[in-house]
């Protein structure tokens, strides 16, 4: 692998795939719909900027010319939880853009190809404590357009391995991402930061499966070096309640835990009222109606199962702890919070020993 083509490059996932690939010496062209942004989050990185979307993917089609591997790691989802119907543009990028970028990118010679999936296309069944990368989601019966979105967009993977049989492709399923480098920021960064700045009233009853964006974009390199054709690689990480995850950040910075739980109902009038919001003003909300009711019904769905993950692409995930303690010191180092209201975040680089969480 000597040249790769990034999508989503100035995501948490992109940048911190980006930083990795060009640090083993790969040569990056990235694309950023905001070239300007991506300047700034990649200051200092030896990448090519691409400057496009997936809404038209021919624009950018030429830069994709003499490339060994392409990373998708793009996808629209963070507004898609923010109120208001976003199902046409959830198909748009996610699912057409993923057919029209891997049918451009095959056209322009590239036969080697890495797909970001998503834990949301797995489903637990019955008498099984973990899931694993078989246990696939139904697209038809599937009310989340999110997770659809991404259902359909594997697909797109899938089909276009039938259609070329010279094309290599894997994918790889990250789980709810944490790291430096979240400038969006992501849902999960917008969390922690809610809590740097004691805006998280109490401790909404759910889990997630916890992971850094690092050792997914590890897995990612790893699946376009060792990585079988078609298979899928689940990186999800370490399954936690949120205020278990709490708890590790208040470790880590000094900040008290909220400790009172929210109630489903309070939850669910709070979604309801922000949808209106969301619908009238066009603005973004806090909690919307399809979050809290994916947040309900996946609340005991984030135990899975890396083994495969671990035997075929030697994936390792670190504490939970060096995951928070770095996405906060980048935060504080890029003015998205004040360094003097973290205890023990003291200075640059300088954190103070902190007790494991189990």
């Amino acid at each position: 692998m000597k040249t790769a083509f990034v999508t989503g490059s100035t995501g948490l996932l992109g940048s911190n795939l980006v930083r990795l690939l060009t640090s083993r010496g790969v040569r990056v062209k990235a694309l950023v719909r905001s070239p300007e942004k991506a300047q700034k989050l990649l200051a200092g990185v030896p990448v090519e900027l691409v400057e496009g979307d997936l809404e038209n993917v021919e624009a950018f089609a030429p830069a994709m010319r003499d490339v060994d591997v392409l990373f998708h790691t793009a996808a629209y989802f963070r507004d898609s939880y923010k109120g208001g119907s976003h199902a046409a543009g959830l198909m748009r990028i996610n699912v057409e853009g993923t057919r029209a970028l891997l049918e451009t990118a095959y056209r322009r010679g590239i036969r080697r190809v890495v797909h970001t999936s998503s834990i949301a296309v797995l489903s637990p069944r019955p008498g099984h404590r973990l899931t694993d990368e078989t246990m696939r989601r139904d697209a038809e019966h599937e009310q989340d357009a999110y997770y659809r979105s991404k259902i359909l967009a594997d697909r797109e993977v899938d089909a276009a391995l039938e259609r070329h049989r010279d094309l290599h492709a894997s994918l790889v399923l990250p789980g709810f991402m944490n790291g430096p480098g979240d400038a969006g920021p992501t849902t999960a960064g917008q969390l922690v930061l809610d809590f740097l700045h004691g805006r998280l009233p109490g401790v909404i009853n759910t889990r997630f499966a916890y992971v850094d964006a690092r050792d997914v974009a590890t897995a990612l390199v790893a699946a376009a070096e060792k990585g079988q054709r078609g298979e899928r690689y689940l990186a999800a990480g370490r399954d936690l309640h949120v205020g278990e995850a709490l708890q590790v950040l208040a470790s880590v910075t000094g900040l008290p835990a909220p400790k009172r739980r929210v109630p489903d109902a309070l939850l669910g009038t709070l979604a309801l009222v922000n949808e209106a919001w969301a619908r009238l003003s066009g603005r973004p909300v806090l909690v919307s109606w399809q979050g809290f009711q994916t947040l309900r019904r996946e609340r005991t769905n984030t135990a899975f199962d890396p083994s495969k993950s671990e035997r075929a692409l030697g994936l390792r995930f670190r504490p939970l702890e060096e995951t928070f303690t770095d996405a906060v010191e980048w935060f504080a180092a890029h003015g998205y919070v004040d360094r003097a209201r973290l205890p023990r975040m003291v200075a640059p680089g300088t954190v103070l020993p902190v007790p494991r969480v189990s």
